[in-house]
């Protein structure tokens, strides 16, 4: 398997532009919950040496969990801790995925997919000129000639398409896909890839004493101040439920002015709606 660095300075336009399209509607990760990277990955054990060792071990995966159990960040983990492995976010649209696929690769040293770039072309210019069949097929040669490790994160309702694509690269020997969904309805066609139970990975919630070290965490990095703490502590998981990513948002939103009455007492109940709009978005 292809071994390489992390993210180059060549791919930060495309970058910029997925970031821009995620945070509006229509894009797949308009409602995507906070970005908690810098917060510690608190709990699920079980789950990330799982993940781990079939990434290590060039085993295919499938991650589920409800929005917000902490499924990306457990992949991302995996995804820093093994050099040669392309992060993946999913798109409902066949060709971006095929180039998000491509320039993921490339970021990750697939040297064998790189060669395809003419001497001097940036890759993104290239492979804006590339139909969707054309990219297809190098991405099918260029595996199938070097196989390597991926993590194909949030799909959602993926279609027929998609899933002969992956169906051809998923039994080539040496190829690694660890892929995510909220459930097994969220897989669409891929659901007949990702079917073997002894494969599947459910990501729990978190325990008692996790969900409050992670409201600590968090309360901590969004600098919570507020007279009715202990109130809002207790709510907060309680309707977490053991789901970090609620806790994190909630803890974000009540750190903002427009949660917070005269009295800086947080308003409970609108921070509840907000996350819940977000988690269900």
């Amino acid at each position: 398997m292809d071994s390489g660095g992390r993210p180059g300075t060549r791919f930060a336009v495309i970058r910029r532009r997925e970031v821009s399209a995620a945070q509006s509607p229509p894009s797949s990760l308009a409602h995507r919950l906070t970005d908690c990277s810098d917060l510690p990955l608190i709990g699920l054990r079980a789950e990330r040496t799982r993940i781990a060792t079939a990434r290590r071990t060039n085993d295919s995966l499938l991650v589920l969990g409800a929005r917000g159990s902490g499924k990306t960040r457990l992949l991302r983990e995996c995804w820093r801790s093994v050099p040669g492995t392309a992060f993946v976010e999913y798109s409902t649209n066949f060709h971006e995925l095929l180039q998000r696929l491509a320039l993921e690769l490339m970021e990750a040293g697939h040297e064998r997919l790189s060669r395809c770039v003419p001497g001097g072309a940036a890759p993104e210019r290239w492979l804006a000129k590339q139909t969707s069949v054309h990219l297809r097929g190098i991405l099918w040669k260029a595996l199938e000639e070097s196989p390597a490790g991926m993590i194909l994160d949030g799909i959602e309702a993926a279609s027929f398409p998609v899933f002969r694509f992956f169906q051809r690269i998923y039994f080539v020997r040496g190829m690694s896909i660890i892929a995510s969904a909220r459930d097994a309805v969220a897989l669409g066609a891929l659901g007949r890839l990702f079917w073997d139970p002894k494969k599947i990975v459910h990501v729990s919630a978190l325990s008692d004493a996790a969900s409050a070290k992670l409201f600590e965490s968090a309360a901590r990095r969004y600098r919570i101040d507020a007279v009715n703490m202990r109130e809002f502590r207790n709510r907060a998981l309680e309707a977490a439920d053991g789901n970090g990513g609620q806790i994190v948002e909630m803890c974000r939103l009540a750190s903002r002015p427009e949660y917070l009455t005269a009295s800086r007492r947080i308003k409970f109940e609108l921070v509840r709606i907000d996350c819940l709009v977000r988690t269900m978005g």
